[in-house]
């Protein structure tokens, strides 16, 4: 197997999105992805061929268009979704059914339906991103389409494909146990002893999203996780691994990690940890709603270098052979207003809309984290699409 990092590619690019982590957008801040050197059509087509053509685009144009034409199925891998098919459905008078789907289910299920050319399903609001920029548009699986009439309310590095927000994972402890201060605050310290089957995260085998970061990591900020390791262990890294990140990878596979099939699973194992038996947990931001609904603690390990967790960017896309093209763009239309993603805005979902205020009703107060958060570089999104391999078989001996 071949793999290699490329630490400094487009280093220019990237940093200035670091540099610029957080506009001053809505009274949250809303961190800034890489901007790509080149706008891709294979990645997306802004006409989509499907349904009315931007030429002839005006919402009321396209909210007629779709009343014609059957009802439609929505697929997302939070719960959320089957609220906003709901309001959706109450708003245009359009029967729309939503569906919760797991990441890596939606894609085989995107793909089957295709190959059957029989689409039963025809929005999903995807979080694997380099599944659908390397194999998803290019291959006309699916097509993604951006509103014109909501570009001026979302930054052009979400345009292309049509980014509807960002998801945050975080890394969490029990705050019953510890207070405000977090037991662990650098990402070497889960590779220590002293941690060893202390830590809890869905399965990195089921959620490509967590290897996908490993490989934005490797490509774009190695250097980071070098000075991390030195500020640990008091020396600099020596490693036969290609990189600083798949060391870590590698010992932390090492370290009996606890692997459970959601966070769903993980936010409960992390508060209902002790002292004596102290849990540190990857979850995503949508758990503290959960937390509070089942009451039981969790906070942020706010200080964690060199990241406190990392956004993972959700692409909504429509099946190339849908039956509805004019109803699947409309709800596009409605996932990247704020109000049609309000829903998924209270469990931490960050909206790429400018005009998107976060619910004050939202448990987890990520969004005034995202300055500590790794923000995507979508200029190696096809680098990690095409490492995927490398860091499951990577985890997979690592952690036997």
């Amino acid at each position: 197997m071949r793999y290699s990092t490329h630490v400094h590619r487009n280093s220019t690019g990237f940093v200035a999105s670091i540099l610029a982590a957080t506009l001053a957008i809505a009274g949250y801040g809303l961190p800034v992805l890489a901007a790509s050197s080149s706008t891709d059509a294979s990645a997306s087509n802004g006409s989509t061929g499907l349904g009315i053509s931007d030429s002839d685009y005006s919402l009321d144009a396209l909210i007629e268009a779709a009343k014609k034409e059957n009802p439609i199925t929505v697929v997302d891998a939070t719960g959320k979704i089957k609220v906003m098919a709901e309001n959706f459905s109450k708003k245009y008078g359009i029967q729309t059914t939503g569906e919760k789907m797991s990441a890596s289910n939606q894609a085989e299920v995107l793909v089957r339906e295709a190959q059957a050319r029989n689409v039963k399903r025809d929005v999903f609001n995807m979080s694997n991103l380099p599944d659908v920029t390397a194999q998803f548009l290019p291959q006309g699986i699916a097509v993604s389409w951006m509103p014109p009439d909501l570009k001026d309310q979302t930054p052009p590095v979400y345009q292309h494909p049509a980014i509807t927000s960002l998801n945050p994972w975080v890394w969490v402890y029990n705050p019953a146990v510890y207070g405000d201060t977090c037991p662990v605050n650098n990402m070497w310290a889960l590779t220590d002893k002293k941690w060893k089957g202390k830590v809890s995260i869905p399965d990195p085998l089921l959620r490509n999203e967590t290897m996908f970061w490993l490989n934005q990591i490797a490509d774009n900020a190695d250097d980071k996780m070098k000075a991390a390791y030195e500020d640990y262990f008091g020396k600099p890294l020596e490693t036969k691994q290609p990189s600083a990140t798949a060391e870590w990878t590698k010992r932390f596979a090492e370290n009996n990690i606890k692997v459970q099939k959601s966070d769903t699973d993980v936010g409960p194992i992390v508060g209902a940890s002790t002292s004596e038996h102290p849990v540190i947990g990857f979850v995503s931001a949508a758990i503290f709603t959960h937390a509070k609904n089942e009451n039981f603690p969790l906070a942020v390990c706010k200080d964690m270098t060199p990241w406190i967790g990392q956004l993972t960017p959700r692409v909504a896309v429509i099946a190339a052979g849908t039956k509805s093209p004019n109803a699947a763009k409309l709800f596009v239309h409605y996932m990247m207003s704020a109000e049609g993603m309000e829903p998924q805005m209270e469990d931490g979902k960050i909206s790429t809309n400018s005009k998107a205020e976060m619910p004050k009703s939202e448990a987890s107060g990520v969004s005034k984290l995202v300055d500590k958060m790794y923000v995507n570089n979508s200029d190696t999104t096809q680098d990690d699409f095409k490492n995927l391999q490398f860091w499951r078989d990577l985890w997979t001996v690592s952690s036997r």
